[in-house]
């Protein structure tokens, strides 16, 4: 509606008038780009792909939107609305459904607002997250806390920041529709003071037209007259309310959500009584809707999918190191396609796996060494939100197939 009467208040005007290096970041040479490279399809691999699990609510209403894991290796398969451009939506229910390392059913957890995403805790518990809030649910799914995430109550608090600005956008808005319609009134009563017989065909034109501006002009000032401040700060946070990503290391959560200015993406750090909470990241790129988090220890594994690279930062933001290049899409330790690693995920050997939107999982050592290619699941190609988690002892490899609503299994071979 926002972006509707913007174009036509713009309408109506017109009819009136490679890389750096830094010593601390682990960064790759441009491959050789005389150097072929075998198809993904003809590439060894660790894992294969054994069976999958079709996803879909209770209701029947919803389908899969991501996966996590939880600390006995069960899949947690989120199944709710899908994440929304705009606020996420209200008086609807979503449900984890749990699922056994080998795809059979364990349990549903109730969730009753949009969530976006899902983690497991280090001690069996689960959380959910989305619309501003988190969830914490025990390995039964029974509901331990859930709370608004304590960022947002800063946020909306009156204190001069995001309110003036909604306050200010507001007037402005208002101001602009005002001027707008004096200019049509002014132009309308000039052209009917005039006899309609000493009107030219162009004059005649144009009167049917502002008059036919000014009656829809008559929608657009309720829509406006029924705008509050608030409904504003609704507009302006609806990106921070929709939780792109939650994970949790033995002492903190963390949270990816957008940024208040811009298009970037934020993460925040809150002990597991979602307290303290810290911004230690803004600005960071993302694309497609997706930017994704994993802890490593006690450090944060992002997915800096625009920059065609993973990087690890310290519990408080510090960039510690990063790696990954662009590639063409044959090349084995690249990144190809507008946006990839879509996801990142930490082995408890200390390396890293990465999942791009084409179902392609790699594997890095800590250091950012590219160790190989673990998997090519089967998914379609082109640019989609994925998500994927690894067990502790790499035996089994869940990927979420978006499309298909499913996960797929994938096992390690025998030797």
């Amino acid at each position: 509606m926002r972006r509707f009467l913007q174009l036509t208040l713009a309408l109506a005007v017109a009819l009136v008038a490679t890389c750096s290096v830094n010593a601390q970041v682990v960064e790759f040479l441009p491959a050789n780009p005389g150097t072929p490279k075998k198809p993904f399809a003809d590439v060894p691999t660790t894992h294969q792909q054994i069976g999958d699990v079709k996803v879909r609510s209770t209701d029947g209403k919803y389908m899969l939107q991501t996966i996590g894991i939880d600390s006995e290796g069960r899949i947690l398969a989120l199944a709710a609305a899908p994440k929304s451009f705009g606020l996420p939506l209200k008086g609807v229910s979503s449900e984890v459904q749990i699922y056994t390392p080998d795809g059979k059913p364990s349990g549903t957890v109730k969730v009753d607002f949009h969530a976006n995403s899902v983690a497991g805790g280090p001690d069996g518990s689960i959380y959910v997250a989305g619309d501003g809030k988190v969830a914490k649910f025990d390995g039964k799914g029974k509901q331990i806390a859930v709370m608004d995430l304590p960022h947002m109550k800063e946020l909306l608090a009156d204190s001069g920041g995001i309110r003036k600005r909604a306050e200010d956008q507001l007037k402005m808005q208002r101001d602009s529709f005002m001027q707008s319609t004096k200019q049509f009134k002014d132009r309308v009563k000039v052209l009917e003071d005039k006899k309609e017989e000493d009107r030219t065909d162009l004059e005649k034109r144009q009167l049917t037209q502002f008059r036919q501006i000014l009656k829809s002009y008559e929608q657009t000032e309720k829509y406006y007259a029924s705008l509050s401040v608030d409904s504003i700060i609704a507009q302006m946070t609806s990106r921070i309310r929709t939780i792109n990503a939650i994970t949790l290391s033995s002492h903190d959560v963390f949270i990816a959500t957008g940024d208040t200015k811009g298009y970037g993406y934020s993460i925040w750090r809150m002990d597991h009584q979602f307290k303290n909470a810290k911004q230690v990241l803004s600005g960071i790129g993302g694309c497609c809707g997706q930017m994704d988090i994993q802890t490593s220890g006690s450090d944060l594994l992002v997915a800096e999918n625009t920059k065609h690279r993973f990087a690890r930062y310290d519990r408080d933001g510090k960039l510690i190191g990063a790696a990954g290049k662009r590639g063409t899409g044959n090349e084995l330790e690249c990144f190809g396609g507008c946006c990839n690693p879509m996801n990142v995920c930490a082995a408890s050997s200390g390396d890293v796996f990465t999942a791009e939107s084409e179902g392609i999982i790699k594997r890095f050592s800590s250091k950012g060494d590219f160790l190989g290619v673990v998997a090519t699941a089967s998914m379609t190609g082109g640019c989609k939100n994925v998500a994927f988690a690894v067990t502790r002892d790499e035996s089994r490899i869940y990927f979420l197939d978006l499309p298909g609503s499913r996960v797929l299994i994938l096992a390690k071979k025998s030797k």
